[in-house]
């Protein structure tokens, strides 16, 4: 840690400590930014999945029920 004991010697070492620990920061909050924007997109992904999924069935019971109706002679 220290070479002499000196207080020198510990605040160099210190801020030496706290460079690293600044680095580890924020390649981990770089990472954490990555991997929310990864989620955001994937759940931004599947929810247009999901909405889309929902279009066509609405679409598809509208044709089945305009089906029923011109069978049955009842549209105008």
């Amino acid at each position: 840690m220290c070479s002499d004991g000196s207080v020198d010697d510990w605040l160099a070492h210190w801020i030496q400590t706290q460079k690293g620990l600044r680095s580890r920061v924020q390649i981990a909050a770089t990472t954490l930014s990555g991997n929310s924007l990864r989620q955001i997109v994937h759940t931004h992904r599947a929810s247009v999945h999901q909405a889309a999924k929902l279009v066509e069935a609405l679409l598809r019971i509208m044709r089945v029920t305009v089906g029923l109706v011109e069978s049955n002679g009842s549209l105008l």
